[in-house]
């Protein structure tokens, strides 16, 4: 007999214990139809997080399980945080399956970016990793923008009974664009909170025969933001357009973003790199010198310099600190995995980072080029 499942996030339902996923009273658990968990039903009904013990491998053995049945991958990437987004472990699992790309929260870009130019930047990452995608959508789930664009490519490459594994870490908006697909009818549990799908989740595409097939976000290595408190991953993971700042500094000048990272200008005396910073617009930029940088921190985490806020400051502050020095010459950028990025107008620009030793991060090509 098969164990009913949530509608929400795939866990097994189950009465037994209120802290392992799928938990139900005894009384839900016997009804009929569809049912979500507690879990589901406080973050879609309270907005309130509960946070269940699921391990990396876990995930990651659910979407190796399943990938053998798939047809074709849609896979979901986050424009905003596409070096959080672009994971190696996801890249490797369906890199022998046909996948259509969909760079979600193009909303979110700060510019008047043409979608094709954002395409063909995606698309020479994929070459870079030796993958060649079906195609590339262009969305915002948010927005609807461009979604039912998928469901056009996928009756222009198959046709009859085909499985559609939807694959993607956390906070990618992956069961946004499930429910967009299926007609807005929100079958899969929404949020911003990182590992809300915890299992296999099917649906088929209403007037059509597609089974979607939403996988368990995986959590990567790496970001900033999943090191705060769940408020706070919040706050940095944005929803609305994004901060952008442009700045002129001189030598053993320093830029805090929030109290998450430190960036401390390393040109020699009379070179003034201009940069642009862009992050989401709850994360507050403050320039100061590098002689106040541990008064600033002793005084002004979790007040003037935030994220991180007061209830995980201490923790956030605990985590073991690196500091790495990096070369960011002009049309390039420098990522900070999970938080934001600096766009170099004109360098070099050198710098020290001060950020959590688990934190990554990445130099590329610019995606978004500074105005002259």
């Amino acid at each position: 007999m098969n164990k009913k499942k949530c509608n929400g996030c795939g866990a097994e339902l189950q009465s037994n214990d209120e802290n392992r996923a799928g938990y139900v009273p005894k009384d839900k658990l016997k009804k009929t139809g569809n049912v979500v968990c507690k879990r589901c039903f406080q973050i879609t009904n309270y907005g309130k997080y509960v946070p269940v013990g699921i391990a990396d491998e876990e995930y990651i053995e659910e979407v190796k399980m399943i990938i053998k049945e798939l047809d074709v991958v849609i896979l979901i990437l986050d424009i905003i945080d596409f070096e959080g987004s672009f994971n190696e472990k996801i890249l490797n699992i369906i890199r022998d399956k046909p996948i259509i790309v969909a760079i979600n929260k193009i909303d979110l870009v700060p510019t008047d970016k043409h979608p094709s130019e954002i395409s063909d930047w995606v698309k020479k990452r994929f070459i870079e990793k030796r993958i060649n995608p079906l195609d590339i959508s262009i969305i915002s789930a948010k927005t609807r923008y461009g979604v039912n664009g998928i469901l056009t490519k996928l009756n222009h490459f198959y046709k009859g009974r085909t499985n559609v594994g939807v694959v993607g870490v956390t906070n990618v908006g992956k069961s946004t664009v499930i429910n967009r697909l299926l007609g807005n009818k929100k079958n899969l549990t929404v949020s911003k909170y990182p590992g809300t799908t915890l299992k296999i989740v099917k649906n088929i595409i209403p007037g059509t025969e597609f089974t979607l097939i939403d996988t368990p976000g995986i959590i990567p290595n790496g970001r900033i933001s999943d090191m705060v408190c769940h408020e706070c991953n919040l706050k940095i993971v944005p929803s609305s357009e994004i901060s952008r700042m442009t700045f002129k500094m001189e030598k053993d000048r320093v830029l805090m973003l929030g109290g998450l990272a430190v960036i401390r200008v390393l040109n020699e005396e009379g070179e003034k790199p201009i940069f642009a910073a862009f992050a989401s617009k709850d994360v507050k930029f403050h320039k100061t010198n590098i002689n106040r940088i541990e008064d600033m921190k002793s005084k002004h985490i979790g007040e003037m310099l935030i994220p991180p806020c007061n209830n995980c400051k201490d923790e956030y502050s605990s985590l073991k600190m690196k500091k790495e020095v990096h070369t960011v010459n002009e049309g390039e950028e420098l990522v900070l995995k999970g938080l934001g990025w600096l766009s170099v107008k004109r360098g070099p620009l050198k710098v020290e980072v001060e950020l959590p030793e688990n934190a990554e991060i990445i130099i590329r090509k610019a995606f978004i080029v500074p105005r002259r």
